[in-house]
């Protein structure tokens, strides 16, 4: 069972998720989460990344898969008048380099299909870094003993909970719903439909940030403290009135920060709307801000529309405890993409070209020489043993030369190797073979007596058997067991005539006794009297 650790490398904080994967049961071994400090965002990343993959029960993955963190990313939708995904594969760079403030080729990017008709085209979510902030990402990762499989989109990921854990959305009746994965710095969306796919993704700027900042200045404290009182008592919507006059402050100011992600949100959802001609009907939260209680109810309020914040499946919570699972969901969600294959099997994955995931390739390039060792090995061995084969086949067939030789030579008087010949010659006429007999009085006695039917009771007490004739007497119970005899005798091809003598009864009236001449003549004695 592979061991697979979805990383979310957040901003506040860095997240690790390790699953059991099988193609049926996804199991949720352990879950961790490692706050960043401040400082450098990559020797912070460096750091809380040692930290987390220190943990014993994450160590040793057999693939890890992350997202590309921050705002960095930017997400193109696309339209294209066709379906091929040959035709797509050449088009796309000109697509994406027509929308870029800089050169093609100081980019890397990669596509998802979001939907397809055949006759109407595809829609494409198409997703762009510079190539010097995912050289600088995998450089870090590296430092810190991580090699990714993959590094995905952030939104594109929740793909994997749309197709593989539909349970997650049951109870959701809408033609569409969002998953809102609202971070520190960065909010993330993808819309799409259970069973379905993502449709719609993105990335913006806003998040859990905005909220402290708005609560600092309500107050007027420093940040850090009031980053630090959100955490512990921050709260919206009916959660915050019954904390009393300040709760109310803070949750008007917590509304305040919340409209940088809601000026983002409403414009998304009409964009959808526009381009497939659904609407979004509910919203699920997750991310690390999604554990302030109340945010759902004020999300709701402010959306018009269900707002509920987003579980792991049951089982999950032995592992993950429900106040930290929003937090969890990307990295979950991560470690589902490892695991995905075939149809399920996003294909969004920037690690392509130059930056390709070598694992599986150093691996074989390291043991390339030893396999190349034993293949030279087995190829000698091989030639070795056709070698001695050859030669003791060789000495075979002289053997069996010479004692043909030897035969043919005693039989013939002449020697002959060719065995067919010498076969031929042996059956021919002028062989001595020739004379003796095809037949003997044991062949025939025995043949005979294998015809009479077993059921029928019958005693000979006479038999005179030569090559070309066999006289027999004997007794039976009755005339009809006689003709059964006789047939029995006709049936067999050296037996060409059967005739039957005198029948008459015993003096006790009890037995039949009954003379039988049969001519023998078998076809291989025809055919050699005739040549």
């Amino acid at each position: 069972m592979a061991r697979i650790l979805g990383l979310d490398l957040g901003s506040h904080s860095v997240k690790g998720l390790l699953l059991d994967a099988n193609a049926r049961n996804p199991v949720v071994k352990a879950w961790a989460e490692v706050r960043r400090g401040e400082g450098d965002r990559l020797e912070t990343l460096r750091t809380a990344l040692r930290e987390l993959l220190a943990r014993p029960e994450l160590r040793n993955p057999d693939q890890v898969v992350v997202a590309l963190p921050g705002p960095s990313l930017v997400t193109h939708q696309l339209a294209l008048p066709f379906s091929d995904p040959k035709r797509i594969e050449a088009t796309i760079p000109f697509e994406v380099e027509s929308q870029l403030p800089f050169d093609l080729n100081d980019a890397v990017f990669d596509y998802q299909v979001a939907s397809q008709v055949k006759d109407k085209g595809s829609e494409l979510l198409v997703g762009v870094v510079r190539r010097e902030e995912l050289a600088t990402l995998l450089q870090a990762l590296n430092e810190a003993g991580v090699d990714p499989r993959v590094v995905t989109h952030p939104a594109i990921t929740y793909q994997n909970l749309l197709l593989q854990q539909p349970g997650l959305f049951v109870g959701t009746d809408a033609e569409a719903v969002a998953i809102v994965d609202i971070g520190h710095e960065r909010t993330t969306l993808a819309i799409g439909r259970p069973s379905g796919g993502v449709e719609f993704a993105r990335t913006f700027a806003g998040g859990g940030l905005n909220l402290s900042r708005a609560l600092a200045t309500e107050f007027q404290t420093p940040q850090p403290e009031a980053h630090h009182w959100k955490e512990q008592h921050g709260a919206l919507a009916s959660a915050a009135s019954a904390q009393g006059p300040d709760g109310e402050r803070a949750a008007a100011a917590f509304v305040r920060g919340l409209q940088p992600v809601l000026r983002e949100l409403r414009p998304s959802f009409k964009a959808f709307t526009a381009r497939t001609r659904r609407q979004v009907g509910a919203v699920l939260l997750c991310g690390g801000t999604a554990r302030m209680p109340g945010l759902a109810e004020q999300l709701s309020k402010d959306l018009g529309m269900p707002v509920r914040v987003l579980a792991l499946p049951q089982e999950a919570s032995a592992t993950v405890p429900a106040s930290e699972q929003p937090a969890a969901m990307q990295a979950y969600s991560l470690a589902l993409r490892g695991q995905a294959s075939g149809a399920k099997a996003p294909r969004f994955n920037l690690r392509r070209g130059e930056f390709a995931f070598k694992g599986d390739y150093d691996y074989v390039k390291d043991k390339l020489g030893l396999l190349a060792s034993f293949a030279a090995t087995l190829l000698l061995l091989l030639i070795a043993s056709g070698v001695v084969r050859n030669s003791v086949l060789a000495r075979r067939e002289a053997q069996v030369d010479a004692v043909l030789c030897d035969v043919t030579q005693r039989i013939l008087g002449s020697c002959e190797k060719n065995y067919d010949i010498a076969l031929n010659r042996l059956k021919g006429v002028e062989s001595p073979a020739a004379a003796l007999p095809k037949l003997s009085a044991v062949n025939l006695l025995a043949e005979m007596t294998q015809r009479v039917p077993a059921d029928v009771p019958v005693t000979f007490d006479r038999i005179d058997i030569d090559l070309e004739r066999i006289s027999v007497r004997g007794l039976t119970d009755s005339s009809k067991q006689i003709d059964t005899i006789s047939s029995a005798l006709k049936g067999h091809r050296c037996f060409k005539e059967v005739k039957e003598g005198k029948v008459e009864k015993t003096r006790d009236g009890s037995k039949v006794s009954f003379r039988l001449d049969i001519q023998v003549q078998c076809p291989e004695q025809a055919q050699g009297g005739e040549g």
